[in-house]
């Protein structure tokens, strides 16, 4: 049967089905986007990519079984019976395959009789050989790999971006969206991104411009938070133990907790402060400057205790601070520093908290 015979049967299958357990048990037994998967051509992957914008629910299954089926991963888990019974019905829909695509000659009664006492699941195995196997026979009748080349399917090769403390960076992701790194982060994204969705990891501080794509949603990974945007601008600030905060400047996010499903809209000028302790998740305003002062060389503090101030400072201008004494009172700091040098912006601080302070290249003694 040739690609374009057996769409009709794509498409009739499809509709049965309303879970995307059930578009992944499909997808995987489809010879077609078996092809698709491992030998992909311009007709086929004009097809799928069609396809999946006509169902845009099902792009998260497509995901799933193209790995499987590319030998990414297993299966990560069983479906429920519900899930079976339909997919059953749908994988079995060939028992009701109009009779003039057989000859009645050439299948005997014995050969009915056996095919029909078999067990349901025993069936659907059968069928998954037979597929898997034609889609071999298939490939090897049609398409001559590369000589050097075995396999057309390769694990993405991923950049990692660190900024140490001191450092800011500006990069340019694979789609054309920006992201400022603040001191002391580290940002991995692949080479090139996936056809499903933009996926980047992000552990400190960075500010994300989004370019627009709604068939491809763009997701930054922060431990078990995952921030979804299509296009937007957005901060993200993982520095602090067991605090993240998420601020939206511009657009829409959807922020989601890959553990409990809690899942958070923003709309702009909202924030959302989670601790991982607890679980808990707040939305809030903020202050645009505070929060994104530091891209344009802005240090600022607010009420900020001594622990905070030199943890900051460290991090801001890449020393290491150590300290003789202490505070004669607990610090409540609030100050605005633009572009200015270590040396200034202590001076200033020793004036109000009282305290003596020495640089040496990198090392820096605060005396009390």
């Amino acid at each position: 049967m040739s690609f374009h015979e057996v769409l009709p049967y794509i498409c009739e299958s499809v509709r049965h089905m309303n879970r995307q357990d059930d578009i992944f048990f499909f997808l995987i037994t489809n010879p077609e986007f078996i092809r698709w998967v491992k030998h992909p051509n311009p007709e086929l992957d004009t097809y799928w990519k069609n396809w999946m914008l006509a169902h845009p629910e099902s792009l998260e299954a497509v995901k799933r079984a193209r790995e499987m089926v590319s030998g990414l991963r297993r299966p990560s888990s069983i479906p429920d019976a519900g899930a079976k019974s339909r997919v059953l019905q749908t994988i079995l829909a060939s028992d009701r395959i109009p009779n003039q695509q057989f000859s009645k000659k050439s299948i005997s009664s014995t050969k009915n009789l056996f095919w029909f006492a078999l067990d349901q699941w025993t069936k659907v195995a059968a069928i998954l050989f037979l597929t898997l196997s034609s889609t071999v026979l298939l490939n090897k009748m049609t398409y001559t790999p590369p000589a050097q080349e075995e396999n057309v399917i390769s694990v993405p090769e991923y950049v990692t971006k660190i900024t140490r403390f001191g450092e800011k960076l500006t990069i340019k992701l694979p789609d054309g969206s920006s992201v400022w790194l603040n001191s002391g982060t580290e940002l991995r994204f692949p080479e090139k991104f996936d056809s499903l969705e933009r996926r980047v990891t992000l552990h400190g501080e960075g500010f994300f411009d989004v370019i627009p794509d709604s068939h491809r949603p763009f997701r930054v990974e922060t431990g078990k938070i995952v921030t979804e945007a299509l296009g937007t601008s957005f901060s993200i600030n993982d520095i602090v133990e067991d605090r993240l905060e998420i601020s939206l400047v511009s657009g829409k996010v959807k922020i989601n907790h890959n553990r409990t499903g809690e899942i958070v809209l923003l709309n702009p000028g909202e924030q959302l402060s989670y601790r991982d302790s607890n679980q808990s998740m707040e939305v809030g305003t903020f202050s645009a400057e505070k929060i994104l002062g530091w891209k344009d060389g802005i240090l600022e503090f607010s009420k900020a205790g001594f622990e905070e101030v030199v943890k900051k400072l460290e991090r801001w201008y890449g020393v290491q601070i150590t300290v003789s004494g202490h505070p004669e009172n607990s610090w409540q700091l609030s100050g605005r520093y633009a572009n200015q040098d270590l040396d200034l912006v202590l001076n200033r601080m020793a004036f109000i908290e009282t305290f003596d302070y020495s640089i040496k290249g990198k090392n820096v003694q605060l005396k009390f």
